[in-house]
Parts: C-alpha cells; structure tokens; sequence
C-alpha cells in the first residue's frame, strides 16, 4: 500500500494522516492517549501552545480541536513527520490554527515566547533506548517558555526523567502515572 494512510481514530474522532517513518504511523501511540486524557487540565488559558516533536500532529490537532481560541505551533525535525502533521491538521479542519514547521527541536523560537508546550519525547536513537533526545528537548522547551510557561509531557515511567526536568525546566509535579507511563508538568520559574 502506499504512503500516506490514514486512519479515523475511534476513541478520539481524529483523522490521522501519516507518511511513512511517522512516529506510531495512523494511530495514537498509549503514550500520547495518555496525555491526550489529561490536556483539558493544561493550561486552559493559553492562546498560544506548541506540540514539540509533533510525529503526526495528534496532540497539535486535538489541543486545536478542544479549544478553538487557542493557536499551536508543531514542530518535528522529521520531515515525514511535518507532511504527516500538515495533512492532519487539515484532514480535522484546523489547518488555520494549527502551523506546522519542519525544526530542530526549538531552535527557530525566541527564548521565552511560550506559554504552553505539550511533548511526548522520542526514547530512542536508532534501536538503542537513549534519554539524550528527552534531555536536549526539555532544554529547549525550557529556553522557549515564559516565566510562568508549563511543560507537559509523558514519557515511559522507568526513564526517571523528573530530575532532568526539574534542573531543564522548573519545578516539576506529576498529573498522573501508570505502570508504563507518567505524566508531568513543569513550570518555567
């Protein structure tokens, strides 16, 4: 079959549109649904948000659709993934709201010019698992917001990742956690 598919999702309604090496292809990964359950709670006065590593555009999209004020930025260095998120966003009526840029984690974005960053972070390089990529994310994530900016990401439980986003970011609280995922939000001081 050829590239792109795409997929209704059942428990969502999100059309999802991926190219291939698309991060989870035309589906919501466990880890994205699980921070999808929690982004009503995040944030809900910002007019401005960005979806870093974006993979399809899934949490970019859904934060468009659940909140029509609201302008997200996605940004991927993959450039299936930025294909794949453009053709989402259109595919869910957003297109308008959702802008789509193919970057370097954050490197395009003044320091801090954001309010809310939502991430679910690649654990990989190649087939070795690997946080160096989660690191340099919050990083960045923390550069870009604002004092008072919230980072909210999910990420596999065993990885331990409070600490990094504590000293990258600020003051870090956990909004839920499973066996196999948690999910955190971390306030730019």
């Amino acid at each position: 079959p050829g590239w792109p598919r795409s997929r209704v999702d059942t428990a969502t309604g999100l059309v999802i549109v991926a190219h291939g090496a698309a991060f989870a292809g035309a589906a919501v990964d466990v880890g994205t649904r699980m921070l999808l359950a929690h982004l009503d709670e995040a944030m809900p006065a910002a007019r401005h948000a960005i979806d870093l590593g974006c993979g399809t555009g899934v949490i970019a999209v859904e934060l468009a659709r659940r909140r029509p004020g609201l302008r997200v930025l996605a940004s991927d260095q993959s450039a299936a993934a930025v294909a794949s998120a453009r053709e989402t966003a259109a595919a869910n009526g957003v297109a308008d709201r959702v802008e789509v840029v193919r970057d370097d984690a954050l490197s395009a974005q003044p320091d801090a010019s954001a309010e809310f960053v939502a991430l679910n972070p690649p654990f990989h390089i190649g087939a070795a698992v690997h946080a160096g990529i989660a690191h340099k994310l919050f990083a960045d994530a923390g550069r870009v917001l604002a004092p008072g900016g919230e980072l909210w990401a999910v990420w596999n439980s065993h990885l331990r990742h409070r600490p990094a986003l504590e000293r990258l970011v600020g003051p870090t609280r956990q909004i839920a956690r499973d066996r196999t995922f948690t999910v955190t939000a971390s306030v730019r001081r």
